[in-house]
């Protein structure tokens, strides 16, 4: 089944829409919907549920820009925490809104921006990210992702940083480098992934990855090589 986010629930899902071509000349298609989410436990107490309401808007430049309204439930049954603060067990209901704009494949340029409530309190989220073809072999992509939340224990600020660079040795060979910084626990993620096709829908992976922890109390928290091997047989 591959991953699965919850266990011991079920999930009800509908969504209704329609995907309309309207007479204006950069519009190539619009596509309003709502859909609905359901999950109960496996004694039918409701744990969570999400109704959205939706636009996608497809422009003939190869753009999209997508809005979304949702009213959330959430049944926390355990404590966590956020930064300082900490999200009681309870049932939370909460509205979200958000907005993305992504430009065309070959232009460089994505956004987006996002808010409502969160646990008891409020979000706001603003992100962008770019995409640099520099040449046919190279290219560079980056991200950045600053989240506020509101509390009643006190607010939370965080960041997300990334950035990949992309290498085509060839059309079967390539080389991938990622680096992420989480400013809410000051940690930096990175890996390498070096990917040769030797056959069709066969691969050889080679992963390293490393977890590090920054400031005063730096140091190495995790370092992981990983090798995968795929081969497609047909008969």
């Amino acid at each position: 089944m591959g991953f699965v986010r919850r266990r011991d629930i079920e999930h009800t899902y509908a969504t209704v829409g329609v995907h309309r071509r309207p007479p204006i000349a950069f519009i190539q298609e619009m596509n309003p919907y709502v859909e609905v989410h359901h999950y109960t436990d496996l004694e039918d107490t409701l744990v969570s549920r999400e109704i959205q309401a939706a636009l996608d808007v497809d422009f003939v430049s190869g753009a999209t820009l997508s809005g979304t309204v949702s009213h959330v439930y959430e049944l926390v049954e355990k404590p966590f925490s956020v930064g300082e603060g900490t999200v009681q067990a309870g049932g939370y209901d909460f509205d979200e809104g958000s907005l993305s704009f992504q430009s065309s494949a070959g232009r460089p340029f994505s956004a987006d921006l996002g808010g409502g409530g969160y646990y008891g309190g409020r979000r706001r989220s603003v992100g962008a990210g770019f995409r640099w073809l520099a040449s046919y072999r190279l290219a560079f992509t980056g991200s950045a992702d600053y989240n506020r939340l509101e509390l009643p224990e006190g607010d939370v600020t965080t960041s997300v940083y990334s950035g990949r660079i992309k290498y085509a040795f060839s059309k079967r060979a390539f080389v991938t480098l990622n680096v992420q910084y989480n400013q809410d626990v000051d940690q930096m993620v990175s890996y390498v992934r070096f990917n040769v096709i030797h056959g069709p829908l066969s691969d050889f992976f080679l992963v390293l990855t490393e977890r590090r922890q920054l400031g005063a109390a730096g140091g190495v928290l995790e370092r992981v090589a990983t090798a995968k091997v795929t081969k497609l047989l047909s008969f």
